[in-house]
């Protein structure tokens, strides 16, 4: 049949001379090509088989060329942010601090949240301290509105700290004097502040008690209402300056005609001398006063 003659077979022996046996191979071709073959289609590609073991390291290549250096970054400074970082704690710190020696019993230096060291005597904040002359009181008027001193030894606090403590809160003062006999009296007032520097520290006290006497307050001499006056701005109401008038210097102080109390004038012990420390009404003379203490307590 032509059929089956279109049917090839190919059979290959080949033989293995050891084994003596035959591996066979057989295509087909299904239909005829006229005289020849054509090749089926391809099969799938079968699974991958398994890896071989790795090979051994190669050998280190060479060192390449060194490459061109790169652009220089801008800095890594923090800048204004860096500032805003330490304003920041400083804004934390002051939170912890006292607004004034009222919030502390301690006696000695004490860093308020208004950024400025003051003196603290239990409760009380003292802005003036007296007592060997080591300090100079003969002050212009930008020293006494910032301050001087050593707060462990003699020092003014300064007017414009004074006023940022006393100002609208009802605070009451109290002055302690010496002689130079150690004998000791004092003199307190109820209310006591100070306005700011567009109003020269304008003072206001009143409501007097102790034993020294109140030359704070004597007749046409009464300090309450007065400007603060220095060697260079004279804000009393005197004829001259009584900072540097009635044998000055006198230091600075509220002066209105002069008047009964000068406890920033000159240091010493020379007795019935104008130009000494002094609070007449004490013992109703000028004796030179030793040492003086004032300090102010706030509600």
């Amino acid at each position: 049949m032509k059929l089956a003659a279109t049917i090839l077979l190919c059979v290959c022996h080949v033989q293995i001379a050891s084994t003596q046996q035959c591996r066979q191979i057989t295509v087909c071709d299904d239909e005829d090509t006229g005289g020849g073959r054509r090749r089926g289609e391809k099969g799938a590609i079968g699974a991958p088989g398994k890896s071989g073991a790795p090979g051994s390291k190669g050998s280190k290549g060479n060192k390449g060329d060194v490459g061109p250096r790169g652009i220089q970054g801008d800095s890594c400074a923090l800048g204004s942010f860096e500032t805003a970082i330490w304003e920041k704690l400083a804004e934390l710190e002051k939170g912890q601090l006292p607004s004034s020696c009222l919030a502390s019993s301690a006696y000695g230096r004490q860093l308020l949240r208004t950024g400025k060291e003051a003196f603290c005597d239990g409760g009380w904040t003292v802005f003036q301290r007296r007592f060997d002359g080591s300090v100079d009181f003969e002050r212009n008027w930008d020293e006494y509105v910032a301050g001087f001193g050593n707060l462990d030894g003699e020092f003014w606090l300064g007017l414009d700290e004074i006023h940022n403590l006393t100002n609208g809160r009802g605070c009451r003062l109290r002055i302690d004097i010496w002689d130079f006999e150690n004998d000791h009296a004092f003199a307190e007032y109820s209310s006591f502040s100070i306005e700011d520097e567009s109003d020269k520290y304008r003072l206001h006290i009143g409501g007097y008690s102790g034993n020294a006497g109140n030359s704070m307050a004597y007749e046409n001499h009464n300090n309450n209402n007065m400007r603060f006056t220095t060697k260079d701005s004279d804000n009393d109401i005197w004829s001259s300056n009584c900072a540097t008038d009635n044998n000055g210097p006198n230091g600075g102080w509220w002066w209105r005609e002069c008047g009964y109390s000068r406890l920033n004038s000159v240091w010493g012990s020379d007795g019935q001398t104008a130009g000494n420390i002094a609070w007449y009404h004490w013992k109703s003379n000028w004796n030179a006063v030793k040492a003086t203490n004032m300090k102010f307590r706030c509600n």
